[in-house]
């Protein structure tokens, strides 16, 4: 079934919307002060597995069935708005990239909501999937923050790179949203990727206590 990018917002996917946010606002996480580093190392892979595993299928959802493979011709073509983030070398470093790349969703994704409500409504679970992102982000942004202040308590935020074209998720124009679409989640992709990646990297010296 064809679907229409520029239909409205209907009352299915505003009740949809609603449903999730109840459904995450009423869970209740356990404290990351109440966990070891290597409990929260765990919940912060796990959600990180998670997170990419959400993004690579909208990228797929939205290439084969809505975007015609339009996505997968013009990837070489996306320059993401973390691109520069810098190589990670020590553990601190590499925490300290993954604040960064998640710092650097934060709006995004928040942008990214509506955005599906009004151009891709509920079409093959991609609302839930995209509150789920929202969600999975801050998560992790939350507990690296968390690891990494018993690293060097005290430490101050860098800055972090902002996505400039978020406007363009939700024109009118089909063509300008669909590219918007395609260059969002192909970035989400990779970033998530990364994230994942780099936690893994971290592995050896959380098991073996070296922090």
């Amino acid at each position: 079934m064809q679907l229409s990018l520029t239909q409205a917002c209907t009352w299915k996917g505003l009740l949809l919307l609603v449903s999730c946010m109840i459904l995450w606002i009423s869970v209740t996480p356990t404290p990351y002060d109440q966990m070891s580093n290597e409990e929260l190392y765990d919940n912060l892979l796990s959600c990180s597995h998670r997170t990419h595993v959400v993004a690579r299928k909208m990228y797929k959802i939205l290439d084969l069935n809505v975007a015609e493979r339009r996505c997968f011709k013009n990837k070489r073509n996306n320059t993401c708005h973390t691109t520069s983030t810098h190589t990670a070398k020590t553990n601190e470093d590499l925490l300290k990239v993954i604040i960064s790349v998640s710092n650097a969703w934060i709006h995004p994704l928040k942008m990214l909501i509506p955005a599906v409500l009004t151009h891709l409504g509920s079409y093959d679970g991609m609302m839930a999937r995209a509150i789920e992102l929202n969600y999975g982000n801050k998560k992790i942004l939350e507990g690296a923050k968390f690891l990494l202040s018993r690293i060097q308590p005290g430490i101050e935020e860098n800055d972090y790179p902002v996505w400039s074209n978020l406007k363009e998720l939700r024109s009118s124009n089909k063509s300008i949203h669909l590219f918007a679409f395609c260059k969002f989640f192909y970035c989400l992709r990779k970033d998530t990727k990364k994230i994942k990646g780099y936690l893994q990297i971290l592995r050896p010296n959380i098991i073996k206590n070296k922090w």
